[in-house]
């Protein structure tokens, strides 16, 4: 049996009024979100806490050996004997290599025989000149046979003889290369048979202390003093600092315009090597005593600050700054401990302000849920549009 209604007009309007409450239902969730909100306006606050200001200032530069020599032979000749190696920490005096003296041995033994001969001649001629001199006293002989032989005498070259055998002794001894200080073998160049000449053939350094020149600006030159310790950081040796001590301060400027400095660093285990990389962490300037700090954003550039108090208002104060760095800003006068201070949103204030005090995170959060609010808002109107244009549809077909 088939129905037919009677008064459509009635049922196109139950539904219009059931769209149009949907409608108000959505606006209605706006409103109440509006009204669950905070109040005031949103800041990010820290508290006023104890520290101190440490302005500084980073130096770098390589390390050195106190001592680096590099030896090489007084003589030339074919390398005999290399006696040390990389790594061996040698005794100044300590033999590094020989060179070859074969021909020098046999040009000293002749230069001996030499020598020994003319030595012989030499005090038999001292003898005659002697014996001559004691007659011509007597009158027994002339006055030129004293001087011939006295001129005899003179005209054996004995010292002559006795300097070409230290002469040829002495590139004997040349020929076996010595380190001239204590230290590690960082570098030997030569190895057995080669010719040696006038170059290097080792190198040798001693760290026990090591050094650091560290080039400074003008401005920085002031934080250094004689005999001051500073901070050395050398990360390939060594997770913590090492004490260096400043062992001379420039009278003039390089050329590069800037003062080298030199720091002295005891390595009595031998772990810093010459090469590494340092950083000295100069304090420039710095507090005298720990006084309030803040971050330097909750400054203004009138020297003022927003103070939240426990109603959550904030209030506007004037505040005397110290010294500061890249973050914080030490506060002299104006604030006490704990107090809570504004560090964002500051500009959005004025003197009595109501706040809501968030953080960045947390803000982000209420963005999040408010989007989330408005999605879910504009679906429900979305909806409800539909429902009134169904209902609509549904009137017109009937």
């Amino acid at each position: 049996m088939k129905m037919t209604l009677k008064k459509p007009w009635l049922l196109a309007g139950m539904l219009v009024v059931l769209a149009t409450a949907l409608l108000c239902g959505g606006c209605g969730g706006d409103k109440q979100t509006v009204e669950q909100a905070d109040p005031g306006i949103a800041v990010e606050v820290v508290q006023a806490e104890l520290g101190q200001i440490v302005n500084s200032t980073v130096v770098r530069g390589n390390v050195e050996a106190t001592d680096d020599v590099y030896v090489a032979p007084k003589a030339q000749g074919v390398v005999r004997s290399v006696n040390v190696s990389v790594g061996d920490y040698i005794s100044n005096g300590q033999v590094i290599c020989q060179l070859d003296t074969v021909d020098l041995q046999t040009a000293l033994a002749l230069a001996k025989s030499q020598y020994d001969t003319l030595n012989t001649s030499y005090q038999e001629a001292v003898k005659n000149r002697d014996r001559y001199a004691a007659l011509y006293a007597e009158g027994a002989v002339s006055l030129a046979q004293y001087e011939q032989a006295e001129t005899a005498v003179k005209t054996m070259n004995l010292e002559g003889a006795r300097l070409q055998v230290q002469q040829i002794q002495d590139q004997i001894n040349n020929c076996t290369v010595r380190s001239t200080i204590s230290g590690q073998v960082a570098e030997v160049s030569v190895n057995p048979g080669d010719m040696a000449g006038s170059g290097p053939v080792a190198r040798v350094v001693d760290i026990k202390q090591v050094k650091l020149v560290a080039n400074v600006t003008e401005s920085v030159l002031a934080s250094f003093s004689q005999g001051m310790e500073v901070p050395v950081t050398i990360s390939a040796a060594s997770a913590e600092p090492y004490i260096g001590r400043v062992s001379s301060m420039p009278v003039a400027a390089n050329a590069t315009m800037t003062y080298p400095v030199e720091i002295i660093i005891d390595n009595p285990n031998r772990e810093i090597m010459a090469g590494m990389f340092a950083e000295v962490n100069v304090v420039r300037e710095q507090s005298a005593a720990e006084n309030l700090i803040i971050p330097k954003s909750a400054v203004n550039n009138d020297g003022q600050v927003f103070v939240v108090d426990a109603q959550n208002v904030a209030h506007l104060r004037n505040v005397e700054t110290g010294l500061s760095d890249d973050n914080n800003v030490e506060i002299l006068s104006g604030l006490t401990a704990g107090e809570t201070v504004v560090t964002v949103g500051g500009y959005l204030l004025s003197d009595g302000a109501e706040v809501r005090v968030v953080s960045g995170e947390s803000e982000a959060d209420n963005t999040e849920t408010e989007n989330n609010t408005n999605d879910t808002n504009a679906e429900n109107n979305d909806n409800a549009e539909n429902a009134a244009d169904g209902s609509s549809a549904a009137v017109a077909n009937n």
